[in-house]
């Protein structure tokens, strides 16, 4: 099931306190609507009684969804530079609800999930879309890699991720978004062919070894030193 925590957020505009229920657990197989408000961005976002201005609560829970064979537990951007300790602490949650650590049944169900953590509500919203498009996760990272080596002046900072909005019929629109505010900074599209050829192989087995067997699958592991 789905599980909400009551707590009290405050407005980063004028600072007024609020009570609001926020997501500790999702469950998407009977809540394919909390899914779809990730989708369009619109989850867990709040208007503040004070002075209108509408943000978005930092991400902070476990998702689940048989059907599409995911398990991901999501965390705010702000905690990037944690990731190594964070995809143990994931992993280890994983092994014990699913894996060696559970019971007979549970490790049967659990063979059939995929373990994630991300961090931020982009890089969190961008497994779902992929996942509903048949990206193998892996494979799109190192696509992403390629557009920022070929990409003049590549607007990649601290705070700026390249992420995957959707997929057109043959082509998929990746964004250049902040992590944490989710502004979206430029646009560009790729050809689904680009895709296909990093999926092929060629040069990227070492890069996509350093991605297969682990939670934390992004761009940012190879970018972000493990704190």
């Amino acid at each position: 099931m789905s599980i909400f925590d009551s707590l009290s957020a405050v407005c980063p505009e004028c600072g007024t306190e609020q009570a609001v229920k926020v997501v500790a657990s999702i469950n998407a197989d009977r809540r394919p609507d909390l899914r779809e408000q990730i989708i369009k961005r619109t989850f867990q976002e709040r208007t503040c009684p004070s002075c209108g201005f509408t943000f978005r609560l930092p991400p902070r829970f476990t998702y689940q969804h048989f059907a599409e064979h995911m398990w991901m537990i999501v965390h705010p951007r702000r905690d990037l530079a944690k990731w190594q300790e964070l995809e143990a602490e994931a992993q280890e949650v994983f092994d014990s609800a699913y894996g060696p650590d559970s019971s007979p049944l549970a490790r049967e169900i659990g063979a059939q999930l995929i373990p994630r953590v991300t961090f931020g509500w982009p890089a969190a919203r961008e497994k779902l879309v992929a996942r509903a498009a048949g990206l193998d996760d892996i494979t799109l990272e190192l696509l992403k890699m390629a557009v920022i080596r070929q990409v003049p002046k590549a607007p990649l900072t601290d705070q700026t991720e390249l992420r995957l909005d959707r997929v057109d019929e043959d082509d998929l629109v990746l964004f250049w978004v902040d992590g944490t505010t989710e502004a979206v900074e430029a646009s560009l599209t790729v050809p689904r062919s680009a895709y296909d050829e990093v999926a092929g192989g060629g040069d990227w087995a070492a890069l996509r070894a350093q991605l297969t067997g682990h939670a934390f699958v992004d761009l940012n592991r190879l970018l972000v030193p493990a704190a």
